[in-house]
């Protein structure tokens, strides 16, 4: 009886350990033990067409100059991808933004990732709640972002402290799991997690032209299942 207890233990706990993420180094990009500045040079026309009210709802990633540093390390990344983020925080004065590394090289990855969020968090005048919050999550064993801290200036104006975020995607997803064949799903506005029962096509939502609940891997898997 003893032997069967001790062979069931063993066996639970390698369930557990092999359905556990895997949580990789903050290593220099989300190190919180400094705050990296982010410069971003870009042309200043495209800038202020950015800023426009009428395109403010544009996801076109123009060409920009990425330069990372946090006293020990400098680096500069040109061209990257520069864009808007975000729902109502596009709307906001402190707009938050996304550095895709990937869009003018192929591959293309800084420290492992591919992109970016750079996250205003203009409702949130602590910049603290999402931080605090993926940090209890990683805690917990959840598979939540990496984030920290980061200065950002834009044609060397400062634009405030913003909560960089780690970007999931395909990468994040294969770098906890070690691989990325499930489906992943992208809350999108007026997204609530509301259960709706077991009916995948109760969850087929749609805002405008767009699902709310818009599949980012297996795209071919539009029955949901």
């Amino acid at each position: 009886m003893k032997n069967k207890l001790l062979l069931l233990i063993f066996v639970l706990s390698y369930i557990v350990l092999i359905g556990q993420p895997n949580f990789p180094e903050n290593g220099p990009l989300y190190d919180d033990n400094t705050v990296p500045r982010i410069d971003i040079s870009i042309d200043p026309d495209t800038l202020d067409w950015l800023f426009e009210h009428d395109n403010l709802q544009s996801d076109i990633e123009f060409s920009a100059q990425f330069i990372f540093s946090n006293g020990e390390i400098a680096d500069t990344i040109y061209p990257v991808g520069f864009r808007l983020r975000g729902n109502t925080s596009r709307y906001s004065d402190k707009k938050s933004f996304k550095v895709a590394f990937n869009r003018f090289t192929s591959g293309g990855k800084y420290y492992g990732v591919e992109k970016l969020n750079l996250n205003g968090e203009h409702n949130d005048p602590s910049v603290m709640r999402a931080k605090t919050s993926w940090d209890i999550l990683r805690k917990w064993g959840i598979a939540a972002p990496r984030a920290n801290h980061v200065a950002v200036y834009i044609n060397s104006d400062y634009y405030g402290l913003y909560l960089n975020t780690e970007h999931i995607d395909e990468e994040f997803i294969k770098s906890r799991f070690t691989k990325n064949d499930g489906n992943l799903f992208k809350c999108l506005y007026p997204a609530d997690l509301d259960y709706l029962g077991s009916d995948p096509d109760e969850y087929k939502l749609t805002a405008g032209d767009r699902r709310v609940y818009e599949i980012k891997i297996n795209k071919e898997a539009d029955d949901y299942s």
